[in-house]
């Protein structure tokens, strides 16, 4: 399965490309990737994998994996990298920026599921219709899962904890699953560090925003009222160009 961009019913790729250079963020249906009936089925697949990560080091209340790909200017194919390490500057991440993390690679059966193989292509063609991504250099795609788990005594924060921009020029999120007893966990848009323009609620899988360089976004901490843990699980897929040596 491949996906078609021009192809795809109700999706423009031009309007919706210059929508998100325009505003510098941009929300994605989730129908975009559900055309197809088997893609429910390979939803649920993926949604059971993220109660196997394990905690993140880097933060309480949170677990976590990465695996990147190279993709070569030369070359169609994506190839899967044996590091996963992972850098943000300190002016990106205040909070953990400045240091190489590194975190368990993702499962193959993951990495290996069509559904998520297709989201990867997906983002990769909208990427390169943009005018962001600097198509002659080799790039490093990034996959992050994360869950976000959430007690009525300890709520989940993201890092970094408020409004920020990325370091990669290009940041798609993808919703994969929210608990029906999860409050917080929204995303919020601003035009600088004081002035937040937008608040959008991700609800149903799949559901996406695509985040630029122009700018500010967060996280609102995730919490619950009830007794059992709440959680939040995202798909994060990063475009940076790959280090020189």
């Amino acid at each position: 399965m491949t996906f078609v961009l021009s192809k795809m019913s109700g999706f423009s790729i031009e309007e919706k490309v210059h929508e998100f250079e325009s505003k510098g963020f941009l929300e994605i249906s989730n129908e975009i990737f559900l055309q197809e009936e088997e893609n429910h089925r390979l939803l649920t697949q993926a949604q059971l994998d993220y109660y196997n990560l394990e905690d993140d080091a880097y933060g309480e209340c949170r677990a976590r994996s990465y695996s990147r790909y190279i993709k070569y200017v030369d070359s169609p194919d994506y190839i899967l990298d044996n590091s996963n390490d992972y850098f943000q500057s300190k002016e990106y991440n205040y909070d953990d920026g400045g240091k190489v993390r590194q975190f368990n690679s993702i499962n193959d059966s993951f990495l290996c599921n069509p559904l998520i193989q297709n989201i990867v292509r997906f983002d990769t063609e909208f990427a390169f219709k943009t005018n962001i991504i600097d198509t002659s250099k080799d790039l490093i795609i990034g996959l992050h899962q994360v869950r976000y788990k959430a007690t009525k005594e300890r709520p989940s924060f993201s890092s970094p904890i408020w409004l920020h921009k990325d370091d990669e020029p290009v940041v798609f999120l993808h919703l994969m699953n929210l608990s029906n007893t999860a409050i917080g966990g929204d995303n919020l848009i601003a035009n600088s560090p004081r002035e937040i323009n937008q608040f959008i609620s991700l609800k149903e899988p799949l559901e996406t925003l695509v985040f630029g360089q122009k700018v500010f976004h967060a996280v609102t901490p995730l919490g619950t009222e009830c007794s059992t843990e709440a959680f939040r699980d995202i798909l994060l897929v990063t475009f940076s160009y790959k280090e020189t040596k």
